[in-house]
């Protein structure tokens, strides 16, 4: 599948003629996969890993929390496998860490996430105490 050619950082990948480069990278697919939230797109709606419903959450499930991001990752087409998930999770600092090996039609690579609670704290509204 033919894609925009992201940086690291998400950025476009631009070339020094200001044009945009395109890829067919699997590893990028997974990672957008990954980053999309249940019902955020909504040219697919059913897409997505339903972070705030299950995975920032007080309690979360771990084992499925791990069930979630493989199924998301699998659905990616060239992915073959997951393996090895691991998920650290901090429970008085929200905070967790996520490491998996993807097994591709192009190789194997190690993927790692972090989630971090800290998403919420531009969060203020109407009555909070912000400064």
């Amino acid at each position: 599948m033919l894609d925009i050619q992201l940086t690291p950082e998400g950025d476009m990948d631009i070339g020094e003629g200001g044009d945009i480069r395109l890829t067919e990278s699997i590893r990028q697919a997974v990672r957008i996969r990954l980053l999309w939230f249940y019902g955020e797109w909504r040219f697919m709606p059913g897409a997505g890993v339903p972070y705030f419903e299950g995975v920032l959450v007080k309690k979360p499930d771990i084992g499925l929390i791990k069930q979630q991001l493989s199924d998301e990752a699998l659905s990616v087409d060239g992915v073959l496998e997951i393996r090895n998930m691991a998920v650290d999770y901090d429970g008085a600092a929200r905070r967790a860490s996520i490491a998996f090996d993807i097994v591709t039609t192009e190789g194997t690579y190690r993927e790692e996430m972090s989630l971090d609670a800290g998403i919420w704290l531009d969060a203020a509204g109407p009555g909070d105490n912000a400064p």
